[in-house]
């Protein structure tokens, strides 16, 4: 009984939603503007439903996908229902029969388009909410624990969901370990997450993303770190064979001339050494990032160390 309240909660939410005014970002009038070239609100509802116009497909999928406002906005509904994928094609078939009109509401002073909400259109965006995607139990709790505030656990719940990873044991032991060491603690007042938590927790998801599930984190850490140590040394020496040289004169000596952000580098350097401190208590110091006067072996094990080598570093 409950899971169909939350069923019929998430249905009318969705109702709301797709039959309400949805403003058109930057983004997609700029793809509207390109490909149908509507001069008013009228012009683009009657392109939008025009079997015969090839991008009328891709502007509607664009239109009604799904914002990370709108996705934390379903979410607490979404991560309560724990829908199956029958149960979503359930939802799917449910709101294609109410016959939804959408207002599309342009920025600028073009006005509105009514626009027919197709079940493919329904369905398409049902589907960028992953809904039948779950989050380990473990997760959970430390999300609930470590997160008090209601807005930030829907985000990080939202950046999970849509993560393509597949919670293993050692991602899931990373992920409780990685909001245990990076977030504020709840007591004795809650508080809202700094923004660079959320960066690090992107870095952290993307670097699951690209690495085997049973592959061991640490080493995958510190392999990436490697990787971007080459490319700040790259990075440097392109930099000073400029300041001498054109990029044609580097490149008819065969040096091959790549655009390298040095700073971005050095920044992603840094995030994975929190990264690793705050999952692991500890780093490695890798000599290709040592001053210009030697080399130097340093062990990195608490954030006292961490500290004092970015001061060495900066």
């Amino acid at each position: 009984m409950r899971k169909q309240q939350t069923k019929e909660k998430l249905v009318q939410e969705l109702t709301e939603i797709l039959s309400g005014d949805i403003c058109l970002p930057d983004a997609v009038v700029h793809y509207i503007d390109s490909t149908l070239s509507p001069t008013s609100g009228q012009a683009l509802a009657e392109a939008l439903v025009d079997a015969d116009n090839c991008e009328a497909d891709t502007a509607v999928e664009l239109i009604f996908f799904p914002d990370a406002a709108t996705q934390e906005k379903l979410e607490p509904i979404l991560s309560e229902a724990e829908l199956t994928e029958a149960e979503v094609s359930e939802v799917v078939h449910t709101l294609s029969q109410k016959n939804l009109q959408a207002r599309l509401c342009f920025p600028d002073q073009r006005g509105q388009a009514i626009l027919p909400v197709t079940e493919t259109a329904i369905r398409q965006m049902i589907s960028r909410l992953r809904p039948s995607a779950t989050i380990s139990r473990q997760i959970a709790e430390a999300i609930d624990h470590f997160l008090p505030e209601a807005e930030d656990a829907c985000r990080m719940r939202v950046k999970l969901r849509n993560a393509r990873i597949g919670q293993t044991n050692n991602q899931i032991d990373f992920l409780c370990a990685l909001v245990k060491g990076l977030a504020r603690p709840s007591a004795p007042h809650p508080t809202r997450q700094p923004d660079d938590f959320w960066e690090l927790l992107d870095l952290a998801i993307f670097l699951l993303e690209q690495t085997d599930p049973g592959t061991d984190i640490y080493e995958a850490l510190m392999t990436y770190k490697q990787h971007l140590i080459k490319a700040v040394r790259a990075g440097e020496k392109n930099q000073q064979a400029l300041a001498s040289n054109t990029v044609e004169a580097l490149i008819m000596k065969g040096m091959n001339v790549s655009a390298i952000d040095v700073a971005a580098a050095r920044e992603k350097i840094d995030q994975i050494d929190r990264i690793s401190i705050a999952v692991y208590g500890k780093t490695e110091f890798l000599s290709a990032l040592a001053p210009a006067g030697g080399p130097m072996d340093l062990s990195v094990q608490d954030k006292d160390d961490m500290a004092a080598v970015l001061r060495l570093l900066s």
